[in-house]
């Protein structure tokens, strides 16, 4: 989702929170939980992805004119993190909820006169594609 060309930084943001209610738990979170050893060459992978998504976040937020994209990085990928988690214990859908949370997150951290925001009459999601995890 990060490199799609067709959607603004602020729609690639977005598409990261796009996920189908049947999405199981991130198999790196539920990694780390089961080792319960933060050296195990698992944990570590897990933390070194956790770690590449937040700095694709941030990347992203920076694209689209974030005035500190690192805190906006970092928040998107604790509430994917937390909708995924939430998902599993309830057995239910939390990504529409996080999509809420993260499009109130992304559009006060994005000046409105940021350039690139969205254009009038453009739809400010992106399109039904599953994001890449």
């Amino acid at each position: 989702m990060f490199d799609r060309t067709d959607l603004t930084p602020r729609e690639r943001l977005l598409a990261a929170f796009e996920m189908p209610g049947s999405t199981p738990l991130c198999p790196y979170i539920a990694a780390a939980v089961e080792l319960h050893d933060p050296q195990h060459p698992a944990s570590e992978y897990a933390r070194d992805y956790k770690t590449a998504l937040a700095a694709r976040l941030t990347e992203t937020a920076r694209e689209a004119g974030a005035t500190d994209p690192e805190q906006l990085g970092e928040q998107l990928a604790l509430v994917i993190d937390g909708a995924s988690a939430r998902a599993r214990v309830l057995n239910g859908e939390s990504f529409p909820t996080a999509a809420a949370i993260a499009a109130v997150l992304i559009d006060n951290a994005i000046p409105a006169s940021s350039p690139r925001q969205p254009s009038a009459g453009r739809e400010t999601t992106s399109s039904s594609a599953r994001p890449e995890r």
